[in-house]
Formats: structure tokens, C-alpha cells, sequence
């Protein structure tokens, strides 16, 4: 037995999770909120024991290979990507899902589209490092396929903050994963959005 791995997160990560899962009762509403579809392979006994790296910390601390973190506030604040460079590979997280459109963190955030954009303009920036993308939902993605990713999902958000009807097959008709919850994700996120752009009253 290897005995228990930590877990580790952004020291932002941590902190998010400590607000947002005080106790069972935060944890069972978030369970609630998992797909069907996948909520029988997520640990829910690990949900949220997350180990904080010190603030700022640019790589894994450990033995292996270099592995850059990439933090950055799109989907959750304190989300990371992972670039393990000498290997040109992109740990996405739940980024560049060649089969989920991008969730933005619609919770008390300011500016739920600005930070997605400004995350997949720090993916982008690493994009020519890359020959293959590991999303945390969907296929592994090479080659040309890391930039195509970025470019649909900068696509999504852009018809998100315009509130026009994505070309995005994810949340088409023609989709096969999700069908029966995606769109309802797609249609919580425009209503949320057209909301925070109506002025005070």
C-alpha cells in the first residue's frame, strides 16, 4: 500500500473550497449538482480535501518530471492547469473538454466571461509547448487539435456574453454526450449572464 496522496490545490483553490463546503450539508448540495451520468465516478468522499500550496507557488512540489501551474480563475477561482513541459502536456482540468462546453464560475464573480477569456489567453500562450491536451472531461487532444480547442471554447464564451445561439456542437443537435442535462447548463449560463447585464434598479 502507497498510503493516502495528497491532494494538492492553489493556495486560492483551498480557500474556495473551505467557503463554499463548510459542512456535509454544502457537500450534499453540491453533490446534487453532479450529472447523473458521472456522479458515480466522482470520490465523493474526497469532495473538497484539498491540500493549499503556499500562495504563488509556480510548480508541483515533488520528485518527478517539472510540472508548471497555471493558474488562473475560469470555472472556479484558483483553477489550475498543468503543463508538464519536458513531455509537452497539458493538464487542463476542466478546460478544452472536446465534449463540455466551458462552465464559467457564475458564483459572486464580477466577471464570469472576462476571466474564462483571460484563461484560455494563459493556455494559449503555452499552446506552441503542447503536442497533447488532457482535459478532465472528454478525449485526449494532439497536435492541432490543443489550438482548435481553445478556438471553440473562445468561441462559446464569446456568444455567451453577446447572448446569440453557439455554433458549438456540444450544445447542438447533433451532440451525443449530455444531451439530456448540457443544454440546461447552456441555458442556466445565458439567463445568468443576461441578468447581470440588466441595469440596477
Amino acid at each position: 500500500m502507497l498510503g493516502p496522496a495528497p491532494r494538492y490545490g492553489t493556495a486560492r483553490c483551498a480557500a474556495t473550497v473551505r467557503e463554499r463546503l463548510p459542512d456535509e450539508g454544502a457537500k450534499a448540495r453540491v453533490t446534487a449538482l453532479i450529472p447523473p451520468d458521472i456522479v458515480e465516478q466522482v470520490p465523493l468522499d474526497l469532495l473538497g480535501l484539498i491540500a493549499g500550496l503556499p500562495a504563488g507557488t509556480a510548480r508541483i512540489p515533488w520528485d518527478g518530471p517539472l510540472v508548471r501551474i497555471i493558474e488562473h480563475d475560469a470555472h472556479a477561482p484558483g483553477h489550475a492547469a498543468l503543463l508538464i513541459e519536458e513531455h509537452g502536456v497539458l493538464v487542463a482540468g476542466d478546460m478544452l473538454s472536446d465534449v463540455l462546453i466551458p462552465m464559467l464560475d457564475l458564483n459572486d464573480t464580477a466577471d464570469p466571461v472576462e476571466n474564462h477569456l483571460a484563461a484560455l489567453r494563459l493556455l494559449e500562450d503555452v499552446a506552441d509547448d503542447v503536442d497533447v491536451v488532457v482535459p478532465g472531461h472528454g478525449s485526449v487532444g494532439r497536435g492541432d487539435e490543443v489550438r482548435a480547442r481553445i478556438g471553440q471554447d473562445r468561441a462559446y464564451v464569446h456568444a455567451l456574453r453577446d447572448a446569440r445561439a453557439p455554433a458549438d456542437p456540444r450544445v447542438g443537435p447533433s451532440a451525443t454526450y449530455g444531451r439530456d442535462w448540457l443544454p440546461g447548463v447552456h441555458e442556466r449560463q445565458l439567463r445568468h449572464l443576461a441578468r447581470s447585464g440588466e441595469p440596477d434598479r
